[in-house]
């Protein structure tokens, strides 16, 4: 559908702030899932106020702000089978040759973002079997959220996040790059149709 207008519509794409309260619970459930009621009620208040923030500032196209990830990391171990962990590895592996091409910017970047801004320590993961989609319940609350904060009158468009398939651990299971991305890449389509729903 093609539509006139007399401007530029905007969004963003990525993290929003999260709340201190917020990122204090997901630091204390690194690796233990306790007190979830107290997390997912933590979320919801952040998705509510970040909604707000994006329509107060403008925006066409508003996300939830991924404030229920910790990082993209967690991300996947959290809602893709098919990975363990695998501590003694880079997590940057698959930037370092950006990182190696623009090291004084990365020196700086990396103390506040990607794995010095996030909220869990990240764990880099390997891929050792069938890789399928198992966060449906995550989304379906993600999605939930969203839906809560917007309310009837939102906006034309919302979104959430998801891992790009390349950013998905290391292949030690399927026989190419090639066949290990496109099983990340039907297992993240599942999620489509319920992400449709909005």
């Amino acid at each position: 559908m093609q539509r006139s207008t007399d401007r530029i519509r905007t969004t963003h794409v990525g993290s929003l702030a999260r709340p201190p309260a917020l990122l204090d619970l997901m630091k204390a459930q690194a690796g233990n899932p306790a007190g979830p009621d107290e997390r997912a009620e933590a979320e919801r208040v952040a998705v509510a106020d970040v909604v707000t923030r994006q329509r107060a500032a403008g925006l066409d196209v508003i996300s939830d702000g991924e404030q229920s990830k910790p990082g993209f990391f967690a991300y996947i171990g959290e809602r893709l089978s098919g990975f363990e962990p695998r501590p003694g590895r880079d997590p940057l592996a698959g930037f370092r040759a950006e990182i190696d091409s623009f090291p004084e910017y990365y020196e700086q970047y990396l103390k506040g973002a990607m794995t010095g801004g996030m909220a869990a320590p990240a764990v880099p993961l390997g891929c050792t079997g069938p890789v399928s989609y198992t966060g449906h319940e995550r989304l379906r609350r993600d999605l939930d959220n969203l839906r809560a904060a917007v309310g009837d009158a939102g906006p034309d468009e919302v979104f959430v996040c998801a891992v790009a398939p390349s950013g998905v651990g290391g292949n030690e299971y399927y026989p190419s790059e090639a066949a290990y991305l496109d099983a990340v890449a039907d297992a993240l389509h599942a999620t489509a149709a319920l992400a449709g729903t909005m």
